[in-house]
């Protein structure tokens, strides 16, 4: 499936019709999901909602539905949601959103909805990218089958982590919560970064430095080890001014960040024993000329003993426009998902 289309046609007449949705902290991102006439799964009417604006998941929902006018009307639906899945009560990791799965299918009178955690959905979309949604970084080439364990992760208002797992029977997602793994320094610049962090946090997660609010962490702290004031706030502006401003501090906050993040892409396939690793989220599209480098590559592979075990595994930024959208669409058509 190409990126989300948003012509009536798209369906064919007798498609079921479902709601497909990416519920992050930040933004809700929905599409309507069927089968088209030759009976590939496609999505059409895509919309991005911004979280703040809605009181809930619910009035979220309303508000994408209400905007439809004469759209075919979902009987079903599958959600990636940025939250660990434990039973029937969701409450999201990064966002004051909680609610029942019966209950919110109940509410809308769906004969079904899937729940699963974000960066699982993903997982689940993995199987389908082609090449050309694949951009391989510094290292090995990536294989044109997919490998049989994948490590998933992605920087965006959180930090996701899982895996797919495949064999003869099929592909398996792993969901985790990898995420809140502790942040590990590995030289005396990043034990002083940690200290500074420590005062503001009785615990350091990699989410803590490998996220949107990650970022505006790690570049505070840049600011306190250097001793000069930090002047710009939010994740997007130390982005800008590192890729296009020339500011000295946001420059060496996102290139620590690429190496943080390489560090911890090794520690998540040596955890899961993976063959790839695919990097997902918001952040690392937009700084893919840093992640790209030989340096990256090294803070990866140095696992000291068990370094021999990474100069094989490849990395690849996922580029798919909606990789979670796919991801739930396929959960909802394809029986091999």
């Amino acid at each position: 499936m190409g990126p989300p289309v948003s012509a009536p046609e798209t369906f064919a007449p007798d498609s079921r019709i479902g709601l497909v949705a990416d519920i992050g902290g930040t933004n809700a991102r929905f599409a309507l999901a069927g089968l088209t006439p030759s009976g590939e799964i496609a999505t059409a009417f895509r919309q991005d909602m911004r979280a703040d604006d809605y009181a809930g998941l619910a009035e979220c929902i309303e508000a994408y539905l209400d905007s439809l006018g004469a759209a075919p009307h979902p009987t079903q639906g599958v959600f990636g949601v940025a939250s660990p899945i434990t039973g029937d009560q969701v409450r999201l990791t990064n966002r004051d959103w909680a609610f029942s799965i019966e209950g919110l299918r109940r509410r809308f009178g769906w004969e079904r909805l899937q729940i699963i955690n974000d960066f699982a959905i993903v997982g689940h979309a993995a199987p389908a990218l082609g090449a050309e949604y694949l951009h391989a970084l510094a290292g090995p080439a990536w294989s044109r089958t997919l490998p049989p364990v994948v490590s998933i992760i992605g920087p965006g208002t959180g930090l996701g982590v899982g895996a797919v797992v495949s064999g003869p029977e099929g592909h398996h997602v792993l969901p985790t919560e990898g995420g809140h793994v502790s942040f590990a320094p590995v030289d005396s610049l990043e034990i002083e970064l940690l200290r500074v962090m420590l005062r503001r946090f009785p615990r350091v997660s990699n989410e803590r430095v490998l996220s949107g609010p990650g970022l505006e962490n790690l570049y505070a702290a840049m600011a306190d080890v250097r001793g000069i004031p930090p002047i710009l706030d939010g994740a997007p502006a130390i982005l800008d001014a590192a890729l296009h401003g020339g500011d000295a501090l946001a420059r060496d906050t996102v290139q620590r960040f690429a190496l943080i993040l390489g560090g911890v892409m090794g520690d998540v396939a040596l955890v899961h024993g993976a063959q790839a690793v695919a990097i997902a989220g918001g952040i690392a599209p937009r700084m893919i000329d840093i992640l790209d480098t030989a340096a990256v590559r090294a803070r990866f592979e140095a696992k000291g003993r068990a370094q021999a075990l990474l100069t094989t595994v490849p990395i690849a930024l996922i580029t798919h426009p909606e990789p979670a959208l796919l991801g739930a669409a396929r959960l909802m058509f394809d029986k091999s998902a």
